[in-house]
C-alpha cells in the first residue's frame, strides 16, 4: 500500500499499560496530574501530563534518571526555559525536586519514525526541516548552548508540517563557567568523531554542526554518508545514496560532516545561510549504460556494417561501368575497407565465390568448370561440436568439526561432501562457534580438489578478547541471550565479565526477556556498539541481530560492548 507523504501522522500513545515509575494519576509539583506513559530511554522517562488549573493544556514531563548535582540541574533548565524560538519545543517549567522538565505537548510523529515507516523526505518538507532545524541551532548557539545530541529522533514534525528541534535534555551552557550534568547525550551514528573518541577539549558548537549534517543526509536519503561513524573518510562520503542529491546540497552535507572540526562550517548560522539559498535538493541521476547492453549493442553495430558492407560491395561489383563513369568523388563514396568489409575469416569456399564474383564477364567462359563439376551437390559442413567445459570435483574439510555453516560463493554447501563447481576463483565462508568467521578466496583448477581448513592454523596469533557486556539503560529486571557464531551464551546480572573470544567478524543475535515482571512491555534491542580501549576500530549494529568486528585497541584487550534496548 502507498504511504501518503503529506500525512505520515497519527495519534499514537505510548506502550499500553506501561508505567515504569509508577505515577500515573499522581500529583507533581503541586500543580501537575500525570495521565499516561509516552515513553523513555537512557536519559529518563516521558509522561503525559496537564495543569491542574488548564485542564485543556497537555503537557510532557521528562524525568531524568542521572541528575547528579541539583545545582547544576537547575542551572541549565532555568536557561533552557529561557530559549523561545518557533522551531524549539519549549520548556515550560521544571521540577527541581523530580529531577523533571515539563515542556510542550506537539501532536506529530518524530524523524526516526518518519524515516521508518515513510522513507527519505521528498523534497519540500527536507527544505522545510533543513531551515527550521538549522536556523533553531544557529539561535541555540547565539545563547551560548549547544545541544549536543541532533538526530532524526529528536526532530518533531506537526500535522500541519510545522518543525520542532525537541529534547536539548540538560544541555552543556558554554561561556564564562562551564558546566555538565549527569546527563550526556550520545547517540554514536550522529556524534561527531571527536566526541566519539573522547576528546575532553573538543567544541559542543562544531559536534552540532556535523550532527545537523548527518542528521539532514539520513532524511535526505535514509542513509548514513560513512560507514565508520567513528573513523569517518571522505573517500567514501556519500557512497550510491548520494547520488540524487544536488550539487548544491551535497556540497552543503560534505562541508558540514568533514571529519575536521575544523574543516567545516564553523558557524550553525553560515550552514542556515546556505540551506536558505538552496534552489534543488535532488536530481535525476544519469542513467548509465550496463556493459552487457553495451556489448549487445557493439555486436548489433558490427553485423550491421558487415551486412551493409557485402551489400554495397556486391551493388559495386553489379553496376561498375556506371561507378566509373561518376568519377572519383563518387566511388570513395562506396568503397570500404576490407576490415569493416570482412570482420571475421570466410571459409575457403566463400573466398573463391568472391574472387570469382570479381572476374571480368570476358574471362569467365576460360574459367568455368565442367557441366559434370557444376550438377555436384555441395557437401554440407558439419560445425564443430562445442566441448562442455570442466567442472572439477571439490571437497572441502575443516577442523575442528563442529561448523556451523561453509557457504562458497555465498550458497550452502556440506563440509566434507564432494560436490562440482567452475574453474576460477571462489569465496569461501566458514563460520564455527569456537573462530572468527573465515573468509578465504580458492582457486579451482582443472583436477579435482581435496582442501582442508585448519582452523587453530588459521587464527593463530589472534589476540584473545574479554567482551564486557553492559545494558543501557542498566537492568537488573532482564535476561540477556547473546549468540555468537551461533553458540549461546546467558546472562543476568550485568555488566558480563566472562566473555572471551578472538579478535575478528563474530556473527551476533542478542534478545532481552523480562524476568518476572507481568505485564511489562516487552523488552527492545535498539542497536549494540563496540568501545575498544585505546582507539581500536569501533563497530556498530543497529539491531539485535548482525555482524560485529570484536578487535582490541592499543592499551589492552578489553572491549566494551553496550547493549541498548528500550520497551
Amino acid at each position: 500500500m502507498e504511504v501518503d507523504k503529506t500525512q505520515p501522522f497519527d495519534d499514537s500513545s505510548g506502550p499500553i499499560n506501561a508505567d515504569p515509575l509508577g505515577i500515573i494519576g499522581w500529583e507533581i509539583g503541586g500543580k501537575y496530574k500525570i495521565r499516561g506513559y509516552i515513553g523513555g530511554g537512557g536519559f529518563g522517562e516521558v509522561y503525559d501530563a496537564y495543569n491542574l488549573n488548564l485542564v485543556e493544556q497537555r503537557l510532557v514531563i521528562k524525568f531524568f534518571k542521572r541528575v547528579q548535582e541539583r545545582a547544576r540541574f537547575d542551572r541549565e533548565a532555568r536557561i533552557l526555559c529561557m530559549l523561545d524560538h518557533p522551531n524549539i519545543s519549549r520548556v515550560i517549567d521544571f521540577l527541581p525536586d523530580e529531577g523533571a522538565l515539563v515542556v510542550q505537548y506537539i501532536d506529530g510523529r518524530d524523524g526516526s519514525t518518519i524515516l521508518r515507516e515513510v522513507g527519505a523526505l521528498d523534497a519540500d518538507l527536507f527544505i522545510n526541516v533543513a531551515r527550521s532545524v538549522t536556523d533553531a541551532i544557529s539561535y541555540a548557539h547565539d545563547k551560548k548552548i549547544a545541544h549536543r545530541d541532533i538526530k532524526p529522533a529528536n526532530v518533531l514534525i506537526d500535522r500541519n508540517r510545522h518543525v520542532y528541534l525537541i529534547d536539548f535534555g540538560i544541555a552543556k551552557e558554554v561561556g564564562g563557567d562551564r558546566t555538565k550534568t549527569g546527563y550526556q547525550a550520545l547517540t554514536p551514528m550522529f556524534a561527531a568523531p571527536e566526541r566519539q573518541t573522547g576528546e575532553s577539549s573538543y567544541n559542543p558548537f562544531l559536534s552540532d554542526v556535523y550532527e545537523m549534517g548527518i542528521t539532514l543526509f539520513n532524511f535526505a536519503t535514509n542513509s548514513m554518508p560513512y560507514r565508520n561513524p567513528v573513523s569517518p573518510s571522505l573517500e567514501e562520503w556519500g557512497g550510491i545514496h548520494s547520488r540524487r542529491l544536488s550539487p548544491q546540497l551535497r556540497y552543503i552535507l560534505k562541508k558540514a560532516t568533514h571529519p575536521d572540526p575544523t574543516q567545516r562550517y564553523q558557524t550553525a548560522g553560515e550552514m542556515a545561510s546556505d540551506l536558505r539559498d538552496l534552489k534543488e535538493v535532488f536530481v535525476e541521476p544519469k542513467k548509465k549504460i550496463s556493459r552487457v547492453l553495451l556489448a549487445a549493442l557493439v555486436v548489433v553495430v558490427v553485423a550491421a556494417g558487415v551486412y551493409l558492407g557485402r551489400g554495397l560491395v556486391g551493388s559495386w561489383l553489379g553496376s561498375a561501368e556506371s561507378t566509373e563513369a561518376q568519377g572519383p568523388a563518387d566511388s570513395m563514396a562506396v568503397v570500404l575497407d576490407e576490415s569493416q568489409a570482412q570482420p571475421l575469416e570466410q571459409p575457403e569456399e566463400a573466398a573463391t565465390s568472391t574472387e570469382e564474383a570479381s572476374v571480368p564477364a570476358t574471362d569467365q567462359a576460360e574459367t568455368q568448370p565442367t557441366e559434370q563439376a557444376q550438377t555436384q551437390p555441395e557437401q554440407p559442413v558439419t560445425p564443430p561440436v562445442e566441448q562442455a567445459p570442466t567442472r572439477p570435483e571439490l571437497t572441502i574439510r575443516i577442523e575442528p568439526d563442529g561448523v556451523r555453516s561453509l557457504y562458497v560463493d555465498g550458497r550452502r554447501r556440506t563440509p566434507g561432501n564432494t560436490f562440482e563447481t567452475a574453474i576460477g576463483s571462489h569465496t569461501v565462508e566458514i563460520v564455527h562457534p569456537e573462530y572468527p568467521v573465515l573468509r578465504k578466496t580458492l582457486r579451482v583448477t582443472e583436477e579435482s580438489a581435496r582442501i582442508t581448513y585448519e582452523l587453530k592454523r588459521e587464527f593463530v596469533g589472534r589476540d584473545t578478547l574479554s567482551i564486557q557486556v553492559a545494558l543501557l539503560p542498566p537492568s537488573e529486571q532482564n535476561l540477556l541471550e547473546i549468540n555468537l557464531n551461533g553458540r549461546q551464551r546467558r546472562y543476568t546480572e550485568f555488566p558480563v565479565l566472562d566473555l572471551i573470544c578472538l579478535a575478528g567478524t563474530w556473527n551476533v543475535d542478542a534478545e532481552l526477556v523480562g524476568i518476572n515482571v507481568e505485564g511489562e512491555a516487552v523488552p527492545k534491542i535498539d542497536s549494540m556498539v563496540t568501545f575498544p580501549y585505546g582507539g581500536g576500530p569501533r563497530s556498530i549494529l543497529k539491531s539485535a541481530q548482525g555482524t560485529l568486528e570484536f578487535s582490541g585497541g592499543e592499551s589492552g584487550n578489553i572491549v566494551p560492548l553496550l547493549i541498548y534496548w528500550s520497551q
